[in-house]
Parts: structure tokens; C-alpha cells; sequence
């Protein structure tokens, strides 16, 4: 598997609020509607607890440095095959278009890092519950 991995900030002239229902209910289903044009296998967004104090604890404990982002996205493939394939479609470039322009709307690119990856599953229990589109 292959992956794209951004760790997002949002722009800042929104809240996190804002920024974040945006994200699921905006965003999130755009990415759903272009899931067979891109040959996107799997889409995830992470989003920061904000428990008080907690990343104090664990930060302090390893001598880390705060989290700094508003969220992360992932994106799949099953290959790089996979994820170039139709990348030069007419459909293709307007789906990838069509999601930087609302990356636009809500996510401050200069502030945001983004690479490609590939996974090594250590553990990798399948019976994890994923959380439907609002």
C-alpha cells in the first residue's frame, strides 16, 4: 500500500470548529464522490483530542514538542500503479482540481506538511469501528 499523509492547519481566519465540520461534512464526502476516479482505497481523518492537560503528560514524558496541527488526512492506494493510474483522465484532473480548490476554503497549505509513504503493519487488528460521514 501506498499513502498520502498531511497533517493539516486550517486557515486563519476559521475557528476549529468551523474548520473541522467543514472537513467531515464538506470535504470528506467530496473525497467519497471521486474515490473510483482516484482508485482511492481508504480515506481517513484524524482529528486531536482535547482533553486538558493529557498532552502535557505525554509531551512532558517524552520531551516532545506540542502538536501543532488541526488534524491529519490519509489517503490509500493499493499501489503506485494504483494511484497514477488515470491520473491524466479528464476526470481525473477535475476531481484532483475540484479537491485543492476546497482544500482552499479550510486548509492553510503553507502551514501544512504533506508526504507520500509506505506502511509496515506490525500490529494490525481489523475489528476497529470507523465513524459514518455526519
Amino acid at each position: 500500500m501506498i499513502k498520502l499523509t498531511m497533517l493539516v492547519k486550517r486557515l486563519p481566519n476559521i475557528t476549529y470548529e468551523e474548520f473541522d465540520q467543514y472537513w467531515i461534512e464538506h470535504h470528506a464526502p467530496l473525497v467519497a464522490s471521486v474515490q473510483n476516479v482516484l482508485n482511492i482505497t481508504r480515506y481517513v481523518q484524524t482529528i486531536p483530542h482535547r482533553y486538558p492537560g493529557l498532552d502535557k503528560i505525554i509531551q512532558n514524558g517524552r520531551q516532545a514538542q506540542n502538536f501543532v496541527f488541526d488534524g491529519m488526512a490519509e489517503i490509500w492506494w493499493q499501489n503506485l500503479e494504483s494511484m497514477q493510474k488515470n491520473r491524466s483522465s479528464p476526470e481525473a484532473v477535475k476531481a484532483l482540481n475540484a479537491l485543492m480548490e476546497d482544500e482552499k476554503r479550510f486548509v492553510n497549505h503553507t502551514q501544512s506538511v504533506v508526504w507520500y509513504a509506505t506502511e509496515r503493519p506490525i500490529i494490525s487488528n481489523t475489528n476497529y469501528q470507523t465513524m459514518p460521514l455526519r
